[in-house]
This record gives C-alpha cells, structure tokens and sequence, in this order.
C-alpha cells in the first residue's frame, strides 16, 4: 500500500501493476477483496472502540476505500482522511465506490491523498484515530518503525492508531514460513506478507510517545490480530496534576478525584476492593484456565491481582475512562504484563459484554450497577446473558434498597450518584434477561453482591452461604464484616 521509497519491498510498491489491474476492474480484488465482510467489520470495530462521529479519522493504506465506504457515512463530513501511495486505487475508490453510494458530498476529493515516504504532516491535520488495516502485514521493520515516528507528531495525545499484523507464535521460528488460518496465508519473517512477535512492533516503536497495547483476536477473516498505538502525550507538556500524586499523597484525596485509585472510589479502600473481589471469584471457583470480563475495571483494582494469575489472554476489561488502564498499568503492574500476559481492554461505552466475540466463565461488574438506571441494566444483563459460558457465573454488586414500595429509578448512568433496587427487583431483572440470580452475604462495605448464572444448578446453594462471608479480621475499618447479616 504506502510507499517510502522506489525499492520494490512489497506488490503494493510496483505502481504500474497496481494502475494495470485497477484499470481491468480489479480494485476491489487488490485491497484482498472481502470487500462488504471487512469493511463492516472495520467499522463495527471502531465504534465499539469508541470511535465518535467528530472525530477525526486517518485511513493509512486507504486503498479503494474499503473502510472508507463504511466510515464517510458515519463520520461527520470532512472527517475521513484517506492515504495512499497508489493513485489509481484512490482514484477507483472515489469514481467507482463513493459515486455510486452518493458519499462524495460528504468527502472532499483533496482528503483523499497520494502520500510518499510517510509524510503525514503534509496534510495539515491533527488526527484522534487512525486505522492501518492490511497495512504493518505488507511493511518491513524498518518502515514500520519509520510509519510511527512520522505519524506521532499529527496525532493528539491520547489518539490511537488500530494496526493489524500477523502474529508470530511465541517460540517459532522468526524465518520460517507460517500458515495462519483461517485464511491459508504464508507470513514470512523476511518478504512480504510479514508476520512479527508483539516484541518485534513494541520495539519498533521504542524511543517515540506511543504505548503499545495489544488486541489480539478480533474477528479478522485471514487472521490478522490487532494492535494499538495509543499517542502519549510529550514530558513537560504540563505541570503535575493530581493524576501524577503518589500513592501517599493520593490517600488524602475524595473520591472522584482524577487520580487512578481516587477516581473508582474511596482511595483508603482501594487495596480492599482489589482483594476482596479476587477472593470473591476464588471461593466460587476460579482458576486459571478461566476467561473473565471484568466490566468497568476501571483503575485495575481486580485486575492487578486477577491478570498476573490468569493464564495469558484469560483477562479482558472494559472500561470508557481508558487512561486508568494506562495509569494501572505504569504504576501497579508494569507494562511486561501486556507482553506474558495478553490481557484485552476495550473502551466501549454501550454496556455490552459481547465486544470481544468470547463467552465467559465469569462476568464481573463491581461498582457498576450501583450507578445505572433499569434501561442500562438490561441492556448490560442481556448482553451478559449471551456472553456467560453455559456453567459461567456473573457476579456484581448494587445499592440495596430495603423499602418495599421502592420504585424503579430512573434512566441512564447516574454516577457519582448511586441508585437502589430492592432485592425483588434485581432478581426480576435478571429473569428477564432468562438468568438465575441469588443474593449472596459477601461482605461489601458499601453494597450487596448477587451471584447469577444461566443454569441455576450452578449457583452456590443455600447451605454454602455461609461459606461466602468475606469477613476481614483485625482491621477497624471493615469491623462490620465480623456481623452476619442477611
């Protein structure tokens, strides 16, 4: 696709081949064709992602706009950037794909750009996303490395590139030829197509302000995995804030405070709530084979213990507010974790536990259901019911509320205001959503757990409930766990 110089380093390179077979028709086909199916898949993607209609959007490796033709229309017009070494598959792109669609008055021509060598900063545009897909499986090493150092300086802080690649398996063999299904294709570590270890692109981008967050699967056709580049923001851009106190100077702030163990709750208890909820999970079953979404996971505080004991890519969070990921992982876990371990995050905001494509045996929401209306709760149950494996448990916890007339509240996210549901009612919604839910005495400083399942059979019985206290000896703040209660 992008070009950085006349050596023929990759098919997209030989300008007069591609310009031949766009001219018979084959546009489409030179892109890797699955045009509809990869397009969609692109686009789904993105949004689930985060991407917004204002925000604006660098295509890399355009082509004839295959994601283009999904992206026009749901961006707000001007907001597609496409870029390409290959004239003639921009040019197909516009005549044959937008016309017919009727997006060209959403696209300006000059947004669709033939750029040489990686010379981003001639477009005159900073840029909140940018896609590079099929783009790093055609590129050496070195332009790569020379594609990141060049798109830095036009992408804000805290703007994301989403970059495809084809995996190298951990202990194989770098040079020699492997087979990815599906798909059949052949990644070589010396020709095009290339694969790479996630090693390989973390260090490629060594020495310039990206973060490398690893994706992994996400429903690619030919198997390409997902990275991304997440633009840091430069040293000195800004004095100290709260957010850069230490874990000392962070005990004294309130919660909601912009600090990583402030911003989820009451920094005191930020250890707590890390434990308590790991040993929750273990005395119902957790082991390390197991795949677990903890939704909202905000600043890490069950991932910190939960990720390093999981088997690698067993984790996977979700969580909008993405910089308590990034700030969890620099000052409590360490970013090796992302390298052994392969956890997956995704900043989606639609309280849907289907994001990654995986089922699950267990579904953790602390702290979330506290803060959301009953339309928010069933769209989360719903999409918790289809994403729980067929022995998987979902466990949360929510403000009880002990007045029988109690109605509903109201619609939405209310946070930092929590909202109540008596006991009946979460029950009934859960039904709803054809799950089976028990409450369970798991000490919680400031809500009540359920425990909930597809198949009852596998809710913790009656007798077992006193199993599941939670009680912290020895420590004043918590002495209220040392109580039975219902």
């Amino acid at each position: 696709m992008m070009n950085e110089s006349k050596r023929i380093d990759s098919a997209y390179d030989d300008k007069g081949a591609m310009a031949l077979n766009v001219e018979q028709g084959q546009h489409r086909e030179l892109v890797g064709g699955l045009w509809e199916e990869i397009g969609q898949l692109q686009l789904e993607f993105l949004v689930r992602q985060g991407l917004l209609p204002k925000h604006h959007l660098l295509d890399i490796g355009c082509g004839s706009l295959r994601a283009g033709v999904k992206l026009i229309p749901y961006l707000e017009p001007g907001n597609y950037w496409g870029v390409d070494n290959n004239t003639a598959l921009l040019d197909a792109g516009w005549e044959r794909e937008l016309a017919p669609l009727d997006l060209q008055v959403r696209q300006p021509r000059d947004q669709l750009v033939t750029l040489a060598d990686f010379q981003f900063a001639e477009l005159g545009q900073t840029f909140d996303v940018a896609l590079a897909q099929s783009v790093f499986t055609h590129f050496s090493w070195n332009r790569i490395r020379r594609c990141l150092a060049r798109l830095a300086p036009v992408m804000k802080p805290g703007g994301r590139l989403f970059a495809t690649f084809f995996e190298l398996p951990d202990g194989a063999d770098t040079q020699a030829a492997i087979r990815h299904e599906p798909g059949g294709i052949a990644t070589h570590g010396d020709r095009d197509p290339y694969h790479y270890g996630l090693s390989d692109l973390e260090q490629a981008a060594r020495g310039m302000p990206w973060r490398v967050q690893y994706v992994g699967e996400w429903g690619h056709p030919r198997d390409q995995r997902m990275l991304v580049f997440i633009r840091e923001a430069s040293i000195g851009d800004a004095p100290k804030t709260i957010r850069a106190f230490s874990t000392a100077e962070a005990a004294g702030l309130t919660p909601g405070d912009r600090h990583y163990r402030a911003f989820i709750g009451p920094p005191d208890r930020f250890d707590f709530m890390s434990a308590t909820q790991f040993s929750l999970l273990f005395a119902l079953g957790l082991r390390e084979n197991h795949r677990v979404l903890d939704f909202g996971c905000g600043s890490l505080r069950l991932g910190r213990l939960l990720i390093p004991f999981l088997q690698e890519g067993r984790y996977f969070g979700i969580e909008p507010e993405t910089w308590l990921i990034e700030d969890a992982l620099d000052r409590e876990l360490g970013r090796d974790v992302l390298r052994i371990k392969h956890p997956a995050f995704s900043p989606d905001n639609g309280f849907d536990c289907r994001v990654f494509r995986e089922t699950f045996e267990f579904i953790v929401a602390q702290s979330i259901l506290t803060h959301t209306g009953p339309d928010l709760v069933r769209r989360f149950l719903a999409s918790a019911a289809e994403s729980l494996a067929a022995e998987g448990l979902l466990v949360f916890s929510y403000s009880r509320s002990d007045d029988p007339r109690a109605t509903l509240p109201g619609d939405g996210w209310h946070y930092p205001q929590c909202v109540g549901y008596t006991e009946i009612q979460m029950l009934s919604l859960l039904a709803e959503a054809g799950i089976h839910g028990r409450a369970i005495p798991w000490y919680h400083p400031g809500a009540r757990w359920i425990a909930a399942s597809r198949n009852s059979a596998r809710l913790p019985k009656p007798s077992q409930l006193l199993l599941l206290r939670g009680a912290v000896l020895n420590q004043p703040q918590f002495e209220d766990s040392l109580t039975l209660s219902d």
